[in-house]
């Protein structure tokens, strides 16, 4: 068995966490080693190619690119900000939000969002007037929280974060009846809760404040598209001394001693040494791969195995066609047959039932035109939603026939619900397409039950502080169960976590 000693950090996963954290610490000069099992670095963020196409896996838009954001100030921190240019979306209407048929455009800008509202509202003028004054309440005081809480913070917590306080276990569905929205504007102003999969009655109204405020910042999509993200990323610590990005090498155990890991070793028969180590993996997955009782037990109950629903991806590549002039361009269309958004959230993720699904609806080659995503004269469509995760798991496992089958049947009717609600014809245009389900989640990037966004994000689930957790003395976990989801939320955790390893090191 080969060992490895001359390693700093060790970052075991190379989704945007890992990769911000191990770009940070290597760029102050520590040397990192990134461990991967797949042969594609980024986590959900990396890209794969179908036939001509290529498709980034998960990610569609993100936040956190202007001046004071978690990404710019990574690339910023990292010389890269001219190196991975970012385009934003539509200002006029980032996100469209579609029920029954009925288009609306969600804009940047809380203040303009919240003037369009009240137009196209002006019955529930009053609601959404208090809605919109709470929210924006709510991220100012999570903008004030201090990195760490000492006892002058407490004592005047009731007076800086009032809402906090008062809101901390509310959910989004408890703000929408104390102010007895209307049920379309509840969708319309939740219309987004797919950046999240909870529907209002589960989702923590923090949660939501923090993401609808973000995004109307500003929603972006990287110049030359995601793969160049996370490429420059990697290649920014690979070019340090004594740093590598180490792919296809799954870890298969931490050893550790005396409340210290000592070293870990992959499938591939390697054993790997750091003075510390950074977990980008799932956190309970990170504690079975040290074993029973080598991590203390005060810490595991603090972990949940309460994910987030996983999702259904659809990716298309067409020819022949400009989605253009079916509603689509440089924004996301999400698609809701009615206005119960938790009934459809329970029919899909409880009951399996896709019959009349919401769909989200993302062309990356309308969002960029610079080549490297399909051939001259074609588009991409991405389309997601989600689904039982125990159905398609227990499917698969039990007869991969019939769940390659039930995938057909999926796609042709994901199909049918496109066509029939906005591109008459859409089959004469495929070039390409493959379906991903919660298991194939779970098998490519290794998220336990298939979850998108880690932990669920409920009141019970949702810090406000989130910090990266510190396991044993020199293990750290950072992802989007420990810390915040998203790639500027992981971003964000990831270079957290380095500025706090680095003032240690001082």
């Amino acid at each position: 068995m080969t060992t490895t000693l001359d390693c700093d950090d060790l970052v075991m996963g190379s989704g945007m966490a890992g990769l911000a954290v191990a770009a940070r610490l290597a760029h102050a000069g520590r040397r990192v080693l990134v461990v991967e099992a797949h042969d594609t670095p980024g986590g959900y963020a990396h890209t794969f190619d179908l036939g001509r196409y290529r498709f980034c896996a998960q990610v569609h838009y993100i936040f956190g690119c202007r001046p004071g954001g978690s990404v710019h100030g990574l690339l910023d921190g990292l010389d890269l900000l001219e190196r991975v240019p970012f385009l934003e979306l539509d200002p006029d209407g980032y996100d469209h939000v579609v029920v029954a048929g009925d288009r609306y455009r969600i804009p940047s800008g809380w203040e303009t969002f919240r003037d369009r509202a009240v137009e196209l509202f002006p019955d529930e003028a009053k609601s959404l007037h208090r809605y919109f004054d709470i929210v924006g309440e709510i991220e100012n005081e999570l903008a004030k929280l201090p990195d760490s809480i000492g006892i002058v913070d407490v004592l005047a917590a009731p007076l800086r974060f009032p809402r906090l306080i008062q809101m901390r276990t509310w959910t989004l569905g408890r703000l929408f009846d104390k102010l007895r929205l209307s049920p379309r504007v509840r969708t319309v102003l939740a219309g987004q809760c797919g950046d999240y999969l909870l529907p209002p009655s589960r989702v923590s109204l923090l949660l939501h404040a923090t993401l609808v405020t973000a995004y109307g910042s500003g929603a972006f999509y990287p110049r030359h598209h995601y793969h160049h993200l996370v490429d420059t990323l990697v290649e920014s610590i690979n070019a340090r001394p004594g740093c590598q990005v180490l792919l296809e090498h799954e870890i298969d155990g931490i050893d550790v001693d005396d409340r210290r890991v000592n070293s870990v070793h992959t499938a591939t028969g390697r054993r790997l040494r750091a003075h510390r180590f950074i977990s980008n993996m799932d956190p309970l997955a990170t504690v079975n791969l040290a074993g029973a009782g080598a991590i203390p037990d005060r810490f595991v109950r603090g972990l949940s195995d309460d994910y987030s629903y996983g999702g259904i991806s659809l990716y298309l590549g067409l020819r022949d066609i400009d989605l253009r002039e079916f509603g689509f361009g440089s924004y996301n269309v999400w698609s809701y047959p009615h206005d119960d958004l938790d009934q459809i959230y329970t029919d899909q993720g409880e009951r399996n039932d896709l019959s009349d699904p919401w769909l989200f609806m993302s062309t990356a080659t309308l969002h960029s035109d610079e080549p490297g995503l399909a051939p001259p004269g074609c588009q991409t469509l991405q389309v997601a939603t989600h689904a039982s995760y125990d159905e398609w798991s227990a499917l698969r496992e039990r007869d991969p026939r019939t769940y390659r089958r039930e995938k057909k049947k999926l796609r042709n009717h994901l199909l049918d619900v496109i066509e029939a609600r906005f591109i008459p014809g859409l089959r004469d245009h495929i070039d390409v397409f493959a379906l991903g389900t919660p298991p194939t989640n779970e098998r490519f990037v290794h998220a336990p039950r298939g979850n998108s966004y880690g932990t669920a994000l409920t009141p019970e689930h949702v810090n406000p502080s989130r910090h990266p957790l510190r396991a044993l003395e020199n293990l750290w976990l950072v992802n989007a169960s420990a810390g915040w989801p998203s790639v500027a939320g992981t971003i964000g955790s990831g270079r957290r976590l380095a500025n706090e390893l680095l003032e240690e090191s001082l």
